[in-house]
């Protein structure tokens, strides 16, 4: 039975998630399998979801992938016949009220449309492609409309042209067009695998877009085409792309509304970021501290000395959460400085976060040209010891040191030579 007091945990975890959410447009590509896969419905009760979080989505789902294959008339029309009559599913799963899910009492007004203009692939090889199209034209104005009406807006693998024609396109050319058009603030591919595997197996939470692209020739098709798609789309200005399971129940909650997601996150720079903390990382950083100066790990620094020392602080984030924190305090005329503040988020203890904190500031004292940095701790005496850092003695630090030191408790003071 679940414990109540998780399920309170983690609402309380996602709030970051639904604020920062809110408002933002999400483009979310269905791929071939999606619909008829057993867990679609809990697809569609997560999309319904998110837009009654504020999510603005758009939903491109392909109901066949015609790769490079010419279209005969006949095939042409049929699978015309079968987009659309997936379109029409999808949209009779947004419009079912069912009791106990998401959906229930709710009003999803759904709009489907010619929101793409299509031009012929034409002869490739010397074979007409027939009913094979490319994107054109996005019309942005109007699937703008739909979603500042609260709609979400449902787009299929069709295009059409000025002159009436339909085509058949290609549902990453598509999502790829949507997501650049729009400014998407993230892409979502649901596809039949989990994620990226690195080389051993395991799953590849974040990557940057340099990562991904290494990667590509050792990638299976499906996996290297929706890669390709992920990086193009970072590269066009989309801050993030997802790749996920569609038949992974409550995939979509758990890749945006918690820490670590469930896929693959790949985006432009570093998910997880080094850097000297800023003013809107002293919330996180005192919320890092406080436990453990209550329970007599850190030595005590009032809210005010740590706001008034903030630009000494070396902060770990994760999608702009402070996850680790650590204060280099440097003393120029006595060459030496202190570590202090040392605090990981408990979810990513022994993850090698501390250590990288601390590599990282006895780096800034050696290139500022200090001799020595030190710790003053309780209990975490043998951690540092492993660090590179040796026992010594308070009366071996300078008289402005001596002063910081807190008698009361009674720390152990070890030094690290540079």
């Amino acid at each position: 039975m679940t414990d109540p007091t998780d399920t309170i945990d983690w609402f309380r975890h996602t709030a970051p998630y639904i604020n920062s959410h809110r408002g933002t447009t999400v483009v979310v590509g269905l791929r071939q399998g999606a619909t008829a896969d057993k867990n679609f419905i809990n697809v569609v009760h997560d999309l319904a979801l998110m837009h009654s979080l504020g999510v603005r989505l758009v939903v491109v789902h392909e109901q066949r992938s015609f790769d490079s294959e010419a279209l005969t008339l006949t095939n042409v029309d049929k699978a015309v016949a079968e987009t659309l009559e997936e379109r029409t599913y999808i949209e009779r799963m947004f419009s079912m009220g069912l009791p106990n899910s998401p959906l229930h009492n709710a009003r999803l007004r759904v709009i489907s449309g010619n929101f793409i203009t299509a031009r012929p692939v034409g002869v490739i090889n010397g074979v007409d492609q027939v009913g094979r199209g490319l994107v054109r034209h996005v019309d942005v104005a109007g699937i703008t409309h739909a979603l500042d009406g609260s709609a979400i807006c449902l787009i299929s693998t069709l295009g059409h042209s000025p002159a009436g024609e339909v085509f058949n396109l290609s549902a990453l050319d598509v999502m790829g067009a949507i997501s650049r058009s729009l400014g998407a603030d993230k892409l979502i591919v649901m596809s039949d695998f989990d994620g990226i595997n690195s080389v051993d197996g395991t799953m590849q939470r974040q990557m940057t877009v340099d990562a991904a692209r290494q990667i590509l020739e050792t990638s299976d098709q499906d996996q290297k085409e929706a890669l390709m798609l992920a990086c193009d789309a970072c590269d066009s200005g989309v801050p993030r792309s997802h790749l996920i399971s569609y038949a992974l129940d409550g995939g979509l909650l758990k890749e945006l509304y918690t820490h670590d997601g469930i896929g693959t996150l790949i985006s432009p720079d570093e998910y997880e970021q080094i850097k000297t903390a800023e003013g809107h990382d002293l919330a996180g950083i005192l919320e890092l501290i406080r436990p453990l100066q209550q329970a007599g790990v850190l030595a005590e620094r009032s809210n005010e000395e740590v706001e008034r020392t903030l630009d000494k602080f070396t902060v770990i984030t994760k999608d702009s959460r402070v996850i680790a924190c650590a204060a280099l305090l440097d003393n120029a005329s006595d060459k030496i400085a202190e570590i202090a503040s040392v605090a990981t988020h408990p979810d990513y203890r022994d993850s090698g976060h501390g250590e990288r904190l601390v590599a990282a500031l006895v780096d800034a004292a050696r290139q500022s040209e200090l001799e020595r940095v030190y710790v003053r701790t309780t209990q975490t005496g043998h951690w540092f010891q492993e660090l590179g850092f040796t026992m010594s003695l308070l009366d071996e630090l300078p008289e402005s040191e001596k002063e910081k030191a807190n008698v009361d408790r009674n720390s152990n003071i070890l030094v690290r030579a540079l």
